[in-house]
């Protein structure tokens, strides 16, 4: 089992827990035990390990990646997408709670998130207070906690803004809690990561090992974090932080970005897919990896799920579980759905591929029924799960936007990314050759994912050679286009085919599933393409979320030369990046200087579903003006609110100092 660090906290957790919750009775003797047990050492790892647990509530699952991604300019809402009220900007305070049709899920990651500070609160309380560790230790694991710490409040000013800070583990209900300025938390945020950096050096830990944080992470999260500063607030626009007041905030963050690329604790793949192959998806072995969320290779058991929440059913006293779309499988199993997210109906049961009422593609999941496919022509039973595992369930959640889809064909010729990003073929397991009735001169490919527009002179070439071999979809026309215009400002995925096709006379396409909501080029980065016969087709995976990695670190570099220095620099240090990304003898460099759009468009090719660009349109004020350029699905009613989110009604309710004045008592966010 990896990392297995991660996976022994459970009783920590739960002990950690009293501070919140049973402490608060009066009659219970419970809160004694907390200080017992943290004076061993395995009660200290156990509960540092559950500082760690909530990571895994964000990254890799469902509802963080709606809050990170939907509603931006890379990706529309899919047929069966469960959080459509993100990319349509409908956000209302309301708790929806156990809701998973259309759930942000904000109420339960604020919940989330504080119980996240809570415990790391209780960590750094009791770490200094431990009688058996030794100093090196101890440093330790303060700069472990304290990474954490700055990392969950990074996420938490980033969605809401002027948020609670607490900085002491809870031990009585506070009612009128104080919402600080957003320059007070980055302040704060950025001095728990230099007191991580300092006690990670004092203690020498500067390798990735376990899961765990280290040296590199704190100083790679400081780039990031002085960066959303920078961008978001001002170049100097900290000033509660007597460290920062007064300097550049670009300046510094292109500093830390420059340290962590010349260390050596990471280095790039020779190829860009090695990045996201299961065979290195482990992020203490993943050479480009600086740190990020891990998830056991048992996925068979409860090992992977989060804690469960700190609120308790009034009527039967037992802790609530969080929204089905941030545990996915429930608390009888975990890990990360990022394999689910971004597939089409692939095997859509459309019957425009086989013929005697069978499909060429059938979605391996029974040994026993499903792992074989019979060629309709020689009858011969042919072995598909080890070829068909790989494209996963197709879950119609996410698909790429016009301008994506756009940006990354654009490179195709010269850049590695686009043929290991976009999934835009699928082909059938080999066998079964010329087996389908519908397409009788298909060899390989079935279907075809075209970024042409159908009635140009190729895409009528495209087509004219597609025909019996496989179906084609087009960007835009034909007859089943995958959007509705070739505008990206207003070109919406098409949610029906033609009912009789113009190429074949016949209804083969006369089906919602073949619609572009549901037949559309996937994103490929995050399926599980290292088949395993005891898990052919799942619905969650052992794969860990790489949350800081070496390419982001040129990235940052890239922005902060732009606003200190020039976009020629800028330009140069992407160029940089882009020749690591270069196809074998092509040149894939950019000319002129670097803007911000350059940036924007970089950062979307390398790091698209990877659960920062809604942060990256926030902090660079481009969110309204970009998702009216290219998501017509959420240009319509986004406005200048929707930079941040709306505090969950649930907490307004339960606050006493509840303000309709922004900055006075506890106010809501303006516009909700």
């Amino acid at each position: 089992m990896k990392n297995k660090f991660i996976y022994i906290s459970s009783l920590a957790l739960l002990l950690s827990a009293t501070s919140c919750s049973d402490f608060l009775d009066e009659d219970n003797k419970k809160a004694e035990i907390p200080g017992l047990t943290y004076m061993t050492s395995a009660g200290i790892e156990g509960l540092v390990a559950s500082c760690y647990s909530y990571t895994r509530a964000w990254y890799g699952k469902e509802a963080g990646l709606g809050l990170s991604e939907m509603g931006t300019d890379l990706f529309y809402a899919g047929y069966d997408n469960k959080q459509r009220s993100l990319v349509q900007y409908s956000l209302t305070p309301v708790s929806l709670d156990g809701n998973s049709s259309d759930n942000p899920s904000l109420d339960h990651y604020w919940e989330a998130f504080y119980c996240a500070v809570d415990v790391c609160n209780t960590a750094i309380h009791y770490i200094g207070k431990n009688p058996v560790l030794t100093d090196k230790a101890k440093d330790q694991h303060w700069g472990e906690v304290y990474f954490l710490r700055a990392f969950y409040y990074l996420h938490m000013v980033n969605t809401w803004g002027a948020i609670p800070y607490n900085d002491t583990f809870i031990t009585e209900i506070n009612t009128n809690p104080e919402r600080m300025s957003e320059e007070e938390v980055y302040s704060r945020i950025l001095a728990d990561l230099d007191k991580s950096i300092n006690y990670f050096e004092s203690a020498g830990y500067t390798t990735k090992a376990e899961g765990r944080a280290n040296y590199w992470a704190s100083r790679a999260l400081k780039a990031r974090t002085l960066l959303y500063a920078a961008s978001w607030l001002g170049d100097k626009s900290l000033i509660s932080n007597s460290e920062y007041s007064g300097k550049s905030l670009y300046a510094l963050a292109q500093s830390e970005a420059e340290a962590v690329i010349g260390s050596g604790t990471a280095e790039f793949y020779d190829n860009f897919s090695e990045t996201f192959s299961m065979k290195n998806e482990d992020v203490t072995k993943n050479k480009e990896a600086i740190w990020g969320v891990t998830y056991s290779s048992d996925i068979s058991t409860a090992v992977n799920c989060i804690p469960k929440r700190y609120r308790l059913n009034i009527s039967t006293g037992i802790a609530l579980d969080y929204n089905s779309l941030i545990t996915r499988t429930g608390y009888s199993r975990g890990g990360s759905a990022m394999l689910l997210m971004f597939v089409s109906m692939w095997n859509n049961g459309a019957n425009d591929l086989g013929g005697n009422g069978k499909e060429v593609f059938v979605r391996p999941l029974d040994p026993a029924k499903n792992f074989h496919v019979t060629n309709t022509v020689t009858k011969e039973k042919i072995y598909i799960a080890d070829h068909y595992s790989p494209y996963g369930r197709g879950f119609t959640r996410y698909l790429p936007s016009m301008y994506l889809w756009n940006l990354m064909e654009q490179y195709r010729e010269t850049d590695q990314r686009t043929e290991a990003t976009l999934l835009t073929a699928y082909t059938i397991a080999p066998g079964l050759e010329n087996s389908s009735t519908k397409y009788p001169l298909m060899q390989d490919t079935a279907i075809y994912y075209c970024p042409l527009n159908a009635n140009s002179p190729e895409g009528i070439a495209k087509q004219q050679w597609a025909k019996n071999r496989y179906r084609i979809q087009f960007a835009y026309n034909g007859d089943i286009p995958v959007f509705t215009s070739g505008d990206p400002a207003t070109a919406l995925p098409t949610e029906a085919a033609q009912k009789t096709s113009t190429v074949y006379g016949d209804d083969r396409y006369n089906s919602y599933k073949i619609g572009g909501w549901c037949s559309y080029p996937g994103i490929k980065k995050f399926l599980d393409d290292v088949f395993d016969e005891k898990y052919p087709t799942h619905d969650i995976s052992s794969r860990d979320a790489i949350v800081l990695r070496l390419a982001e670190m040129y990235l940052i570099k890239a922005e902060c030369q732009l606003n200190t220095s020039n976009g020629a620099q800028a330009m140069a240090t992407i160029n940089e990046l882009r020749k690591v990304r270069a196809i074998e003898g092509k040149d894939n460099s950019l000319s002129g200087a670097a803007t911000l759009e350059t940036i924007l468009d970089e950062r979307a090719i390398e790091l698209c579903g990877e659960q920062q660009r809604w942060f990256d349109l926030k902090r660079t004020k481009t969110l309204v003006e970009r998702v009216k350029k290219y998501n017509a699905q959420g240009s319509g009613q986004i406005s200048e609110k929707h930079y941040l989110r709306p505090i969950p009604e649930v907490q307004m309710q339960a606050v006493t100092n509840a303000s309709k004045t922004e900055g006075k008592g506890f106010w809501q966010n303006a516009g909700y």
